[in-house]
């Protein structure tokens, strides 16, 4: 039996913490630095002469409080369960055991968080977070989504961790939103739905429609609350405005009716209180602890326009063309400015039908600490990385090597390796690299015992010892 999809737990506590008030605004880490006034940061690109501007605060931990576009605000920021952000439930616990990227329905409506926003950084058209979660139930609390009654943690905030990366133009898609969500989670579970990203948006946007990209066939969808394993896309009543999440994981091959879930809660009473929801979901079984990477694409613009946009993604992502699908629109490519500290890269060559990506990479970048490792986590040993791209799901050619992650805490969890039992510790696998010689990030093994032997590296000579060439990350 497959765990529920997170219940609309924000707009029923918003009636009874209206009156909340914070003394002050959420109390991010030493290092974050805002580059807009009132702890803001926003990243936007034209779309159909207007621009599509996402935003996130100090008040959200980093989780996105605005998307705007013709006018049009498609976020529903009330208190801190809403937003377009990323949560988990484990162990069936349902809300007593669900850490929440934007804080705890302790903080109401008002303008602090209980989770720590640890990392922030905004490029032209990216923008990338970490924060340390809260859970959004206390300890010793419990709701009527608690099956199990109170949750075992101690204290108010997790020590599950979310980095996210929003990229606008995603895959070439104009209209469409890369968020990529990378839970570390701290112990392992028997069980855990990841929430990889949800939108609470304003009750205008009450038209509930199925897309099947697929198929290119379309139909509008019961109010629910409904899980489906095709995309789902919310619209005002002409269709002038919408947003629609697609994602090329999802349905998973275990519960292939599920993955994309829609709520209608229009007719809350109260100011500001009535919302619609969709989310994608992964669920997965005897989780261990470390990285779990899930990509969501967000699309936005009139239906037509999202409809085409996810008809697009998911032939830019090796899908295949929708039959009849509409026409997308393509993000120019000379607006796109270079990313803030990514790591230097070769051409990227046009990826074929097999290479959609898998689980996303990161190489150390800070000497002494981590330099040259390649990792499923961006914040691999507390020091700075740099994304170069992601596995491949699936091989696409008999030469595309297998790779793994260590999952043995204190002494290789995060790192990729080529060897299964490397170390003699636990790995569990996450992909296949594209042989050498394809477009993307050329990665290297070690091959000398008692110095590198098995460690995935952008560096053919990591740690000064011999290496070989061994396959490449995909962009």
């Amino acid at each position: 039996m497959t765990a529920p999809i997170r219940p609309i737990r924000p707009a029923c506590a918003a009636l009874l913490l209206a009156g909340f008030a914070g003394s002050a605004r959420a109390a991010d880490a030493p290092s974050i630095a805002w580059p807009e006034p009132g702890g803001r940061a926003t990243i936007s690109r034209p779309l159909k002469g207007s621009p599509l501007a996402v935003g996130v605060s100090s008040r959200t931990a980093g989780a996105i409080d605005s998307l705007t576009w013709g006018g049009t605000q498609f976020i529903n920021a009330r208190d801190h369960g809403r937003e377009l952000q990323s949560a988990a439930a484990f162990d069936g616990y349902g809300e007593c055991l669900n850490p929440t990227e934007a804080g705890s329905d302790a903080d109401g409506t008002g303008p602090r968080s209980t989770s720590l926003l640890t990392a922030l950084q905004v490029g032209a058209d990216t923008l990338e977070t970490r924060s340390q979660m809260a859970y959004w139930i206390g300890p010793g609390a419990t709701t009527g989504n608690c099956p199990k009654g109170p949750g075992p943690h101690a204290g108010p905030r997790s020590n599950d961790v979310l980095a996210k990366r929003v990229t606008l133009g995603a895959e070439g898609v104009a209209n469409a939103i890369a968020y990529r969500a990378t839970y570390v989670t701290a112990e392992p579970h028997a069980s855990a739905t990841f929430e990889a990203a949800t939108a609470y948006m304003p009750p205008d946007f009450a038209q509930f429609w199925s897309y099947d990209p697929a198929t290119g066939r379309s139909a509008p969808l019961s109010a629910g609350p409904a899980e489906q394993g095709v995309p789902v896309i919310l619209a005002n009543a002409d269709g002038s405005r919408a947003m629609g999440v697609y994602s090329p994981a999802l349905p998973q091959p275990s519960v292939p009716n599920a993955g994309y879930g829609r709520f209608n809660f229009a007719t809350l009473p109260g100011p500001g209180n009535a919302t619609v929801k969709w989310n994608c979901v992964f669920r997965e079984n005897n989780v261990p602890a470390g990285a779990h990477s899930y990509t969501c694409y967000v699309v936005v613009g009139t239906l037509e326009d999202v409809k085409a946009g996810i008809a697009a993604l998911r032939t830019a992502l090796g899908g295949g063309p929708a039959a009849q699908a509409p026409q997308a629109a393509q993000a120019p490519r000379a607006a796109q400015a270079p990313r803030a500290a990514i790591a230097p890269q070769a051409a990227v060559a046009p990826p074929p039908a097999a290479r959609a990506p898998g689980t996303a990479l990161y190489v150390g970048t800070q000497g002494g600490c981590n330099a040259g490792e390649v990792t499923i986590d961006p914040g691999y040993k507390g020091c700075a990385t740099a994304p170069i791209g992601a596995t491949l799901a699936q091989p696409g050619n008999p030469g595309d090597p297998p790779v793994y992650v260590g999952t043995a805490a204190g002494l290789d969890a995060g790192l990729v390796t080529s060897n299964p039992r490397h170390l003699d510790a636990g790995t569990r696998p996450i992909g296949y690299l594209a042989r050498p010689g394809s477009g993307g990030t050329p990665l290297y093994v070690g091959t000398q015992a008692g110095c590198n032997a098995g460690v995935v590296s952008t560096n053919p000579a990591h740690l000064d010892c011999s290496g070989a060439p061994l396959g490449v990350a995909v962009r």
